[in-house]
């Protein structure tokens, strides 16, 4: 059996019905279901009726007790059908039918329902009580708004109440066998005509009835026709009431909402249909009929981006939840409209809503007009809130701002906040507020008025030159204000102020110019003329002005001085030389400059500028003759000469030099000294980069003397040279450096001995690389075994033997990969990479690797950097720097046996670059070096005395493998030292810094591991 309640499907097919229907629950005493039908046979309203207990129905009431019974006891699956006799609510004694049935049973569980069915009603005439004729003829004539007739079935009426004199002005007699439709409005009388339209036994007609007068009243006419015995219409009679006031309130009410574009609309949630409202259709372009029996003709009128909203707030209207909404519809022709609606909800006792009344109104025009005042607003807040200019409101009497734009911060420091409500005089510059207070009351009747400028203080103390433009007006309150926009002029007065100045500069120019000035017409006539004019020529001003200048021109550059002029004319400006004949007669040689003076674009006259260069072009002489002389020595000697500028470029070669490098001297110049200057260390690698020692002192502006060096002609062939640098300096300032240089290659023994020499290292190197992998091999080996035997069970002494055996190994693998490092620096093999690294995180790192064993001899191991100049990253090679510390520390702690070891770092920037010199000390308190044993240090298995060697080991290769790896990275190593007063070892190389954001660094030590 399905479930009415849970169905909504059921609701408006139950409403259908073509008999009176209820559905009763007497478990929970509630009416669910309830349709139009039955209120009408019952003569009451469905709010009436909801309202009242299943019990309490006529229905029920009239029930025989053992009807009762049956239906309370649910004893009705096979139908009930009583008749019922009763009273309805409006006193008619009534005869129905009504049939009971069981929708649901109990025995499944489910909310057992009982639904009734009336038939239609039977009216029996109730008993009127008994009233004389002429009480009730007196009640009819005191109803003075009622007007009631009786015509015959044509429509001539027959009879008419006396109430038609007031009513309607005409006595009864006047109306009284005429035809009703006479009386009535044309258009209502067309209408009369139709069938069905005279008179009807159902429909109830609202109709215009002509005053005597000939004003028209609106009458509610309904009908009761009496017919014979056959069925045949034998009268007519017609009660009328005047709702003229009705329908005038009713018209006002419909002009008020079509006036105010409101309609009104009533959904009844039973039936599911919607009534809208004569305004309501016409807002909607009459897509809407009168009645629509669901909501889609509305959401299909509504534009496609409102509708899934509006669904959602007519499923919340459902729900029984009043709200407002504002959405818009599409009318015929495409017109978009905006409305807004809102309702109300009414609901059954239980809650359950039932009717839905509301109102919809069109609000586009006030839509559009919010838009564009939201529009102007963006705009006006656009212009306010960006404009470069000051705008502000102010009062009259004192100026106090009553509002300000943003612009005041960037202008003048202060914000809004900080403004409104001050004076607009506490900002202006003292010297200006008396004019300007002048100006105000000067032009306070003026409608227009002028700008004006003055100046404003700065919150930071400045002032700034404003030219503002003013207006009053009258605000809401109805006082005056002044509405101003202010523009900074600053630079605009800063621009007169430089062309006042540069007028008043031009008039010290030219009078006070030790240079000849003088102006000139077209034809070459003096105009005006400077006072250093009149004593480069002899002549007086008052001689000049008017002259021509040919006069003063000697005879052989007159024609070379008309040309220019000419180019001068035609806008072209001129400089060239000439020689003029002083008034005296004697030659002066002076440089000239003509100038075009152009005044709209068309050339007017000339300007001129003279220089006596009679003493520089002496000087030029005896210059070149010097320099003649200068070339010549240059040329003849055998040194080589170069001459560098400040970036290290050849300016200057001479022959002897060029000679000796096998380059052509003209195609040398402009060419980076280390292009030409082939130099290679003792070890007969080369310099890498700019890290030559001629490069380092170009770079540091040092002299440098180099001697016994080999140097590499273009060819590829060598000599052996010494060379000098000097830095060039002029009045302070470095200017780039000279080196001289010469060949020293005596013979050709020199020569095959170094080859000699060169070929019996290179054989050594190859010996002891060879030597190296082979011992390294059989003694990984030995490690390993020395590795698993002290993982064996072993008494007290072989413990002891195999950790002898073990330290003595690594001494020896240690020896071995000294010398395959040496081995490889030796053959070229080694080489030097560049990352960027962290300089702090490197020494951290290298110093926690002794820590133990500094601690473990009591020595105080430290180490800082100069924060002011060392960078937090540098580009290096951090395998071979980490290297070369622990070679220095290592020593270090090794000849000290009381005291410290310090570790400190130190850098040099090149100006104006990233480029910089990072120099590292490592300091002990140990035993110190005699200082004619100091060159000793570095040589490659060297140690200082045999006593030391079986003292402390080593293989004397670790000093001379730091020294390589340094230069192999461009730098210098050496050492401060004394005899038992502890060492210094240095060294320096050159880097560059890295900004952290040109490079994301690994932590230094991932690079070890």
């Amino acid at each position: 059996m399905r479930n009415f309640t849970e169905d909504w499907f059921w609701e408006p097919m139950f409403n259908k019905l073509p008999v009176g229907a209820v559905l009763i629950s007497l478990k929970t005493e509630q009416i669910v279901m309830m349709n139009e039908r039955f209120c009408e046979i019952l003569g009451s309203t469905r709010s009436e009726l909801l309202t009242r207990k299943p019990r309490e129905l006529l229905v029920l009431k009239g029930l025989s007790q053992k009807a009762l019974q049956r239906i309370e006891s649910y004893d009705v699956a096979n139908g009930l059908q009583e008749k019922i006799s009763f009273q309805s609510a409006d006193g008619r004694a009534m005869s129905i039918t009504a049939e009971f049935s069981l929708l649901a049973s109990p025995a499944n569980g489910k909310e057992p329902l009982i639904l009734c069915c009336i038939d239609r009603a039977e009216i029996k005439e109730a008993p009127l009580p008994m009233i004389r004729q002429e009480e009730l003829l007196a009640l009819i004539l005191k109803s003075g708004q009622d007007l009631i007739s009786i015509s015959n079935a044509d429509g001539i009426i027959e009879y008419i109440s006396p109430s038609a004199t007031h009513l309607l002005g005409y006595r009864q007699e006047e109306m009284v066998g005429r035809h009703r439709a006479e009386f009535y409005h044309s258009a209502d009388s067309e209408e009369m005509k139709q069938p069905g339209k005279l008179f009807s036994d159902s429909e109830i007609f609202n109709r215009r009835i002509r005053h005597k007068d000939g004003h028209y009243l609106w009458f509610e006419t309904s009908f009761h026709v009496i017919r014979g015995a056959e069925g045949q219409i034998t009268k007519v009679l017609a009660i009328a009431r005047n709702i003229t006031k009705r329908k005038i309130d009713e018209d006002t009410l419909a002009r008020a909402q079509r006036i105010a574009k409101i309609g009104s609309w009533r959904w009844d949630l039973v039936t599911r249909t919607l009534s809208f409202s004569e305004e309501i259709r016409r807002i909607y372009g009459y897509q809407l009929e009168p009645v629509e029996r669901d909501h889609k003709s509305l959401l299909s009128a509504v534009v496609t981006e409102d509708r899934k909203r509006l669904r959602r707030a007519i499923l919340s209207a459902i729900k029984g939840q009043p709200d407002e909404i504002i959405y818009r519809i599409q009318v015929e022709g495409g017109t978009i409209r905006t409305l807004r609606a809102q309702w109300e909800v009414s609901a059954r006792s239980e809650g359950k809503p039932i009717e839905l009344v509301g109102m919809a109104q069109d609000i586009t025009e006030e839509s559009l007009i919010a838009q564009q005042l939201v529009e102007n607003e963006k705009k006006y807040r656009l212009i306010t809130e960006n404009s470069l200019d000051f705008i502000s409101r102010n009062t009259i009497d004192d100026c106090t701002f009553l509002y300000c734009s943003p612009s005041c911060y960037s202008l003048l420091g202060y914000s809004p906040e900080e403004l409104v409500g001050t004076s607009a005089f506490d900002y202006v510059y003292p010297e200006d507020i008396g004019p300007l207070k002048a100006y105000l009351q000067r032009t306070l009747d003026e409608t227009s008025l002028t700008p004006i400028t003055f100046r404003y203080l700065h919150k930071d103390g400045r002032h700034i030159w404003f030219e503002v433009n003013c207006k009053f007006i009258t605000g809401q309150d109805g006082h005056r204000e002044i509405i101003s926009i202010a523009r900074d002029i600053s630079e605009r007065k800063r621009i007169e102020f430089k062309l006042k100045e540069s007028e008043q500069r031009y008039r010290s120019l030219f009078e006070y110019n030790p240079l000849a000035v003088y102006s000139m017409n077209l034809e070459g006539e003096y105009l005006t003329a400077n006072p250093n004019l009149q004593k480069l020529t002899g002549y007086s001003l008052d001689e000049l002005v008017g002259m021509y200048y040919g006069p003063i021109v000697a005879d052989k550059d007159l024609p070379r001085t008309q040309y220019h002029f000419n180019q001068a004319k035609e806008g072209n400006p001129q400089s060239y030389d000439l020689s003029i004949i002083h008034k005296d007669g004697h030659p002066i040689e002076i440089n000239t400059v003509n100038i075009p003076i152009i005044v709209d674009e068309e050339v007017v006259g000339v300007y001129g500028i003279t220089r006596d260069i009679t003493e520089r072009n002496r000087s030029m002489e005896e210059i070149k003759k010097l320099s003649r002389e200068l070339t010549l020595l240059l040329n003849t000697v055998s040194e080589g000469i170069i001459g560098l500028d400040i970036n290290g470029k050849v300016a200057f070669i001479n022959p002897a030099g060029a000679s000796m490098l096998g380059e052509d001297a003209g195609d040398v110049i402009g060419r980076s000294c280390d292009q030409i200057i082939r130099e290679i260390r003792h070890d007969g690698s080369f310099y890498r980069g700019r890290n030559s020692p001629l490069e380092m002192a170009l770079l540091q502006g040092t002299p440098l003397l180099r001697t016994e060096i080999v140097l590499w002609r273009r060819d590829g062939t060598s000599f052996l040279a010494n060379y000098q640098v000097n830095p060039i300096w002029d009045r302070g300032e470095r200017k780039g450096a000279v080196m001289v240089f010469r060949d020293i290659t005596d013979e050709k023994e020199i020569i095959r001995a170094k080859e000699s020499a060169e070929r019996a290292d290179q054989a050594k190197t190859e010996f002891l690389t060879m030597m190296s992998h082979e011992l390294r091999t059989p003694m990984n080996g030995i490690m390993g075994m020395i590795d698993l035997l002290k993982t064996t069970d072993l008494d007290e002494e072989q413990a002891n033997y195999t950790d002898i055996l073990k330290e003595s190994g690594e001494s020896l693998l240690h020896i071995l990969n000294d010398i395959l490092d040496f081995s490889r620096i030796e053959t070229g093999k080694m080489s030097i990479g560049e990352e960027p690294i962290d300089v702090r995180s490197l020494l951290g790192s290298v110093v926690d690797l002794f820590n133990a064993k500094a601690s473990e001899k009591g020595l105080t191991l430290s180490w800082s950097v100069n924060e002011d100049s060392v960078p937090d990253v540098i580009v290096a090679d951090p395998l071979r720097l980490r290297q070369v510390l622990v070679n220095l520390i290592s020593n270090a702690i090794k000849f000290t046996e009381q005291g410290s070891v310090t570790l400190t770092a130190d850098a040099v920037r090149r100006i104006g670059t990233r480029e910089l010199t990072l120099t590292i000390r490592v300091t002990d308190t140990g035993i110190g070096i005699p200082a004619d044993r100091q060159h000793q240090l570095f040589l490659s298995f060297t140690q200082l005395h045999p006593s030391l060697n079986r003292k402390y080991g080593g293989t004397g290769l670790g000093l001379a493998i730091s020294k390589k790896l340094v230069e192999l990275m461009g730098g210098i190593i050496g050492v401060d030292s004394r005899e038992f007063g502890g060492s210094t070892f240095y060294f320096s190389i050159p880097t560059r810094a890295v900004e952290p954001k040109d490079t994301s660094l690994t932590p230094v030590e991932e690079a070890y591991e």
